[in-house]
């Protein structure tokens, strides 16, 4: 079985949203596609006539139930009560008529009765997460119990016209990757040719030019038409918002009710929206995790004090890059993957039991080998259990995903291509932040072959209110970015969630003030007149055990893609 490994985690875990340009408002039909803002719903119309081919325009959607194929992998445990439907766009949307359409899949849950009045698409971030199995936000939250919900694979991921790069892209970070904290010459060229070699890997696809976020934002424009709708509402997480945001950005005209939860700072190229997170993931890692488990020392054993915790991540990494420990069949626990494992960790409170269990597992087996011990089998085997609860996508190849996070994010926006930048820049940030920092220095995008593309620069002018989730310490999206996204749009509203650090908050995590906020949008239109403040809901006791909601589930995995 096939295991990604960690470095590229930090330089490339998590989501984002970003772009350049501003874009001249001019009749739609008179303009050629991507220099027009459709603030009206007749200038929307006018341009998607223009945009579009009319083989394209008023599909009919054939829905039948969602196969385990296309809901995929491990998302089969979430059941299989969907209908899916598929809609085809045009390969490039900057010569429409040229190649053989493209299919993006979407999925609802079935109902009886009426139509909804309105449609709300989804979207869990990654970029590039497989977003069918979101459908189910209609059903698990109450306030949208009259709302159709629908769920998206966009463009190169899922079930969708997939992107795959080949095996040097799934490999990136793989066996022979260098410990990121080795700062040798011959450690940082190791680590570089891996990066060439995964952006090599890409090069011959060829959808690679054509999937990025531009071209995601016709798709799904193409997707309201399908679904008979002049406007739509939105629940986009994480990388979700940045999708979110971009599309109402091209098509203000188009925009119903908006939610970016865990949003990325959309007013800058993923270069520096990536920045945030070596900060952001160590401030959750010693400001949440570490308190709390040294709240559990009793259970847990890993300090009475959060400096204790960290003091001890620092000894069992140390080690671990001594002697990595062999799980036959599965992985090699090195310091590399324990990074990794502890960041996906932090997207979610649920996570942390199943993390400090680990870490005390590892803390055991360092005391049998300082012992010359065997360590018995069933040691590994927790470990294993334990990391594969935290990171199941380890677990699987999610060749799709991966594929689509690096087009997505290398197309998107410029990236500096100076390898030595990035090496300087690593250790500088490791340095500062060491669970994250150090593995800046290693960036696909650097090595990426872009196309000319240029997104329009966020204008929050002519945007009817978009609501903003935003934990205060959220790992992945930086609270300090989410500010940067609520200035520049006007027309937001910022719901700040404090004393919580969770990524992904709507319908995921129980926090009612912010479910009925976003739930009274969501179902009457009406927006709080002023920012939001509301309470996490707190951690979970340090020597029990968390249930993870099954779509937060599905975000995070997004997230980490």
């Amino acid at each position: 079985m096939h295991h990604r490994r960690p470095a590229l985690l930090a330089a490339a875990s998590a989501l984002a949203l970003a772009g350049p340009l501003l874009l001249s408002v001019t009749p739609a039909s008179a303009a050629p596609v991507g220099t027009t803002r459709p603030v009206t719903l007749e200038q929307a119309q006018a341009e998607f006539e223009h945009r579009t081919p009319e083989r394209y325009q008023d599909q009919e959607l054939v829905w039948a139930p969602c196969t385990s194929a296309q809901l995929g992998g491990w998302l089969n445990s979430l059941g299989t009560n969907y209908e899916c439907a598929q809609v085809a766009v045009p390969q490039d949307w900057n010569d429409p008529e040229a190649g053989d359409p493209l299919q993006v899949t979407i999925s609802r849950e079935p109902r009886t009765g009426p139509r909804p009045e309105r449609t709300i698409i989804t979207n869990p971030g990654g970029p590039g997460g497989a977003g069918l199995s979101m459908a189910m936000l209609g059903s698990s939250v109450p306030a949208l119990a009259d709302t159709e919900v629908i769920g998206l694979d966009v463009r190169g991921t899922g079930a969708s016209s997939g992107l795959e790069c080949g095996d040097d892209m799934l490999t990136a970070g793989g066996t022979t990757l260098p410990d990121v904290r080795d700062r040798s010459p011959e450690a940082l060229a190791a680590a570089a040719d891996t990066m060439e070699a995964a952006a090599d890997a890409c090069a011959d696809d060829p959808l690679k030019d054509v999937v990025n976020t531009q071209q995601t934002v016709y798709d799904i424009d193409l997707v309201r038409d399908a679904l008979d709708r002049e406007t739509i509402d939105w629940v986009g997480y994480s990388g979700g918002t940045w999708l979110g945001t971009q599309y109402a950005n091209h098509l203000p005209g188009r925009v119903g009710r908006f939610v970016l939860d865990s949003t990325v700072d959309a007013t800058a190229g993923y270069e520096e929206v990536f920045s945030y997170q070596p900060m952001a993931f160590q401030r959750r890692f010693e400001q949440d995790f570490a308190p709390w488990a040294a709240s559990g020392n009793s259970v847990y054993g890993l300090g009475s004090t959060g400096e204790e915790v960290v003091a001890t991540y620092e000894r069992l990494r140390a080690g671990l890059v001594e002697r990595p420990l062999g799980i036959p069949g599965i992985f090699a626990v090195d310091g590399n993957l324990v990074d990794t494992v502890i960041l996906q960790a932090m997207y979610g409170k649920a996570q942390f039991s199943s993390l400090a269990q680990m870490m005390s597992v590892l803390q055991f087996v360092e005391s049998l080998r300082g012992d010359s011990a065997p360590v018995p089998a069933e040691t590994t085997a927790a470990v294993a259990a334990a990391v594969q609860q935290i990171s199941p996508e380890l677990a699987s190849s999610a060749g799709k995903q991966q594929a689509t996070f690096y087009a997505t994010t290398c197309n998107d926006s410029q990236w500096n291509t100076d390898q030595q930048y990035w090496d300087d820049y690593g250790t500088t940030e490791g340095e500062k932040y060491p669970l994250a920092g150090y593995s800046k220095s290693s960036q696909a995008c650097a090595y990426w072959d872009r196309t000319d593309l240029e997104l329009p620069e966020l204008d929050g002018s002519d945007l009817p209110p978009l609501l903003i989730v935003q934990s205060r310490n959220d790992p992945a999206t930086a609270f300090e970015g989410a500010l940067k996204t609520h200035e520049a749009l006007g027309s937001s509203v910022l719901i700040t969630v404090e004393d919580e650090g969770d990524h992904g908050i709507y319908g995921l995590g129980g926090n009612s003030c912010v479910d009925d906020v976003v739930g009274e949008f969501l179902t009457t239109g009406a927006a709080p007149e002023d920012d939001v403040t509301c309470e996490g809901v707190g951690l979970p006791p340090a020597a029990g055990t968390s249930a993870e909601n099954p779509l937060a589930a599905v975000v995070r995995a997004a997230a980490a893609s």
